[in-house]
């Protein structure tokens, strides 16, 4: 699943205005809640979304997407590990909505900054570099319509902007995909073989490096052979001695 949230800011109190100010939590007037939500499911073309209800209220929103999220074998979001998914789960302890203790995440900002050196590691920023588009363009304002003016009408822009980030997401997961670590084995998930592809389970792969540890064990890096999944992913000499024995029994070198 890839997912992203929009939230509201804190209204608070305060006598002055200035720069270095320090703000209380006795100042708060409201907390911040989730305005909507969008997400899709990898290889579908639909984004299906939520939002807050007339009373700017998330707690049916946080209530319908949660059952969703527990549907996904992993969920992928842009800084989703520090903001996303804690923001969904105060809100939902909150509104005493169970959310499973552990997801399966990938943060496709923890990959930028992890194996690249962008100018910056953005999502609009990373799919202006990449070339595969960009966020549509919006200001603090829209939060203000939203938040203070009640307008439908900016509430409809939200989610809409909200839909596109999904979509560039996906597109910058699948670009920075095989430079991340791989989290899952969907090839063992469905029982197939420990040498095939774990992201699309291909048993169509080759060695694409060969190393060894301190100890002296000889271990095998494989990549998938499918150019459109292209994950890199160790396997012990064991397991690489089986995949040559199929190979040659199958011909399938």
């Amino acid at each position: 699943m890839f997912y992203d949230i929009e939230v509201s800011y804190f209204i608070v109190s305060a006598w002055r205005l200035g720069y270095n100010l320090s703000i209380q939590p006795h100042q708060i007037i409201k907390y911040p809640e989730v305005i909507c939500v969008s997400w899709k499911w990898e290889g579908e073309d639909k984004v299906h979304n939520l939002r807050w209800d007339e009373n700017q209220s998330d707690k049916t929103l946080v209530e319908q997407f949660v059952k969703e999220l527990n549907k996904a074998n992993q969920i992928v979001a842009h800084n989703g590990d520090r903001f996303d998914l804690k923001w969904l789960r105060s809100r939902a302890i909150l509104h005493g909505i169970h959310m499973n203790p552990r997801y399966e995440t990938i943060d496709t900002l923890k990959i930028a900054k992890s194996q690249f050196n962008f100018a910056s590691n953005k999502l609009d920023e990373l799919g202006k570099f990449l070339q595969l588009g960009q966020k549509i363009h919006t200001d603090y304002s829209l939060w203000d319509r939203i938040c203070h003016e009640k307008s439908p009408e900016a509430l409809d822009e939200m989610v809409k902007y909200c839909d596109e980030d999904v979509r560039l997401l996906e597109r910058v997961y699948h670009k920075l995909r095989p430079y991340g670590k791989v989290q899952f084995n969907y090839a063992k998930l469905y029982g197939d073989d420990n040498w095939s592809c774990p992201e699309c389970g291909s048993q169509h792969v080759r060695v694409n490096k060969t190393y060894t540890t301190p100890m002296g064990v000889r271990r095998y890096y494989l990549r998938c052979k499918d150019l459109k999944c292209n994950t890199n992913f160790p396997v012990s000499n064991l397991t690489y001695m089986r995949m040559v024995e199929w190979q040659m029994k199958t011909n399938n070198l």
